[in-house]
C-alpha cells in the first residue's frame, strides 16, 4: 500500500511541480490550480482587494505550493465550493497526469492501492493517521489517483490476438 506521498511516491502529492493550464493560465501545481478555483467573487487578501481573474494570476506565480495552500485557508470560498471542489481535483489530478512521464510513474504504481496518508486532519481528501482520528478518512485524492491509473492502463492496453480475430470477424459479416 502507498500511504505517503514522499520519497519515491512524492509525484503523488497535490504539491509536486506540473503544468496546469485554464483559461489562459499557467499554474505550476494541482494545489495552485486547486485554490485558485475557490473563489468567483473578490478577495480581501493582505489588505489588498483582489478580482477573481487577478487573485488566480497570483496564486499562479506563487513559487511555494504549501503558501498557496495557506492563502486558500484565508479566502472567502465561492458559495459552491463544496459542490464542485471534487470536479475541481479530478479534473486537474487528470491533467497533470498528461504528463507522460508522471504517467509512467504512476503506472508503475501498479495495482497499490494508493492513500493519501496524513496527520493534518485531512480526512476528505485522504486518511489521517494521527492518534485522534486512528486511520480514518474518505481519501477521495487517493480514489482519485487510482481512477486516473485505470483510465490510463485501458489508454495503453494493447488488445491481444483473439480480440483483434473477433473484431476481424464482426468487420467481415
Amino acid at each position: 500500500m502507498i500511504d505517503k506521498f514522499e520519497g519515491r511516491f512524492r509525484f503523488l502529492s497535490n504539491f509536486y511541480p506540473c503544468k496546469i493550464e485554464h483559461k489562459g493560465i499557467k499554474y505550476p501545481s494541482v494545489e495552485h490550480f486547486y485554490v485558485a478555483m475557490k473563489v468567483t467573487e473578490m478577495q480581501l487578501l493582505d489588505g489588498v482587494y483582489y478580482t477573481a481573474a487577478d487573485f488566480r494570476e497570483m496564486i499562479a506565480r506563487v513559487s511555494n505550493p504549501g503558501d498557496v495552500k495557506k492563502m486558500g485557508q484565508r479566502i472567502k470560498v465561492r458559495k459552491d465550493w463544496d459542490d464542485k471542489k471534487l470536479e475541481f481535483m479530478s479534473w486537474a489530478v487528470k491533467e497533470k497526469f498528461k504528463d507522460e512521464t508522471l504517467a509512467e510513474m504512476l503506472l508503475m504504481t501498479k495495482d497499490e492501492p494508493i492513500v493519501e496518508g496524513n496527520w493534518w486532519h485531512d480526512k476528505f481528501w485522504g486518511v489521517c493517521t494521527c492518534a485522534k482520528c486512528s486511520n480514518t478518512g474518505e481519501n477521495h485524492l487517493g480514489n482519485i489517483l487510482m481512477g486516473i491509473r485505470d483510465e490510463l492502463k485501458l489508454q495503453n492496453q494493447k488488445p491481444s490476438i483473439e480480440d483483434m480475430i473477433k473484431e476481424k470477424n464482426k468487420l467481415n459479416k
